[in-house]
């Protein structure tokens, strides 16, 4: 069976960027870094920018679309974000380029590959995730998200292979030198996903046929990637899972996504 290549680039509070590839398709999940550091990392991969046939975005916050200015004046690929994200997205792009409006289960087909958009819970003027359809594989791709809403689990389960945020250890963020009020908006019910909540997922969705984690989207401020890797594995071996374990079918694989260079998603 061909299998897609999932790879984060980027992947932190400072700067995302993931890269898909699969039969004669290529593209991005936002683009959070300068369109220069995108195109290295690609290279790394033996593609480049101008191989990209479509970028997606998940919401306009800074560190999803930095690159998106540069990245729309120079080459023609499609940039699809969610509706009401678009006008905000808009001003960093030419007058005459737009963004595509991506509109909530309603699904974009590539010429091999079929993305749904789901909605997210985060304080952004639109916020999505993705359940992406490669073949007869389904892969998960949700960060920025402060609950699990329903919308949310449904759109992960059954997925194969799954990138997910594990953002913050609680008690790093409650003891850390952000403002309270920052706290708050990251613990609150549209901030985003603990190292805590992530990991009491991840047994839910190894039970409807996930093999492959990634956890992403971590804060430097307040995770570190040992503390997510670990809280993850605790759970998932508290419920009967093995992890990482070599020439075991039924392991299940576990990383966490570096902050700056190339993870796969395998």
């Amino acid at each position: 069976m061909k299998k897609a290549k999932v790879y984060t680039l980027f992947s932190s509070s400072k700067g995302n960027c993931s890269y898909i590839k699969y039969d004669r398709d290529e593209f991005l999940i936002d683009c959070g870094v300068s369109a220069r550091a995108i195109e290295c990392s690609l290279k790394q991969l033996g593609t480049s920018l101008s191989n990209i046939d479509a970028i997606f975005i998940t919401h306009e916050h800074s560190d999803h679309i930095k690159g998106v200015g540069t990245i729309s004046k120079y080459f023609k690929m499609p940039i699809y974000a969610p509706d009401k994200s678009c006008a905000h997205i808009s001003q960093y792009m030419p007058n005459d380029k737009k963004p595509i409006s991506l509109v909530s289960n309603t699904v974009v087909e590539l010429k091999d590959t079929a993305l749904c958009p789901i909605a997210t819970p985060h304080d952004a003027r639109g916020s999505v995730g993705f359940r992406i359809r490669v073949g007869d594989e389904k892969i998960g791709y949700f960060t920025d998200i402060g609950h699990l809403s329903e919308g949310v689990l449904r759109g992960l389960s059954g997925c194969r292979r799954v990138i997910i945020e594990s953002n913050h250890d609680v008690e790093m963020l409650k003891s850390g030198p952000y403002p309270y009020p920052l706290k708050q908006r990251i613990l609150g019910e549209f901030g985003h996903l603990s190292n805590t909540l992530c990991a009491k997922l991840l047994p839910h969705l190894v039970r409807y046929g996930c093999e492959s984690f990634v956890l992403a989207h971590l804060s430097e401020e307040n995770n570190r990637p040992e503390i997510a890797f670990n809280e993850s594995l605790s759970s998932l071996n508290a419920n009967g899972f093995c992890v990482n374990v070599e020439n075991e079918e039924d392991s299940v694989r576990l990383d966490v996504a570096k902050v700056c260079g190339i993870t796969e998603l395998t």
